[in-house]
């Protein structure tokens, strides 16, 4: 006989999937978010800019600003939605929060004075 001991069963030891952050979700929505938001406002410049209604530079920092503001509104619907049970509650909740969002990124600035005296 011999002095080692084979064990003829095999036993995995357990895996540990890696836990996501506190905030993953709400970073991945506010990342779909920014991806739905340039691709719709990259479609709409660029189509502006084959008819020369708009410079290349300014296409690009709106459909970039767009993007973000798109992004942020979606994850601060996802926060919003997710404080609530009811499906309901939680739609209606997310819409008013992410239309909240984007009317306060997307409001006009108030134009400057005119120096015309």
């Amino acid at each position: 006989m011999s002095n080692y001991t084979y064990l003829a069963t095999y036993h995995p030891r357990p895996y540990a999937y890696p836990r996501p952050g506190a905030g993953s979700g709400y970073l991945e929505m506010g990342r779909l978010g920014f991806t739905v938001g340039v691709c719709g406002a990259g479609a709409a410049n660029l189509r502006r800019l084959r008819h020369d209604e708009i410079q290349r530079t300014d296409a690009v920092v709106d459909t970039l600003r767009s993007g973000v503001a798109s992004g942020l509104a979606t994850a601060a619907a996802g926060v919003v939605a997710g404080q609530f049970r009811s499906p309901t509650l939680a739609l209606v909740a997310s819409l008013a929060a992410g239309t909240a969002v984007m009317y306060a990124l997307s409001a006009e600035k108030p134009s400057g004075e005119s120096n015309e005296s």
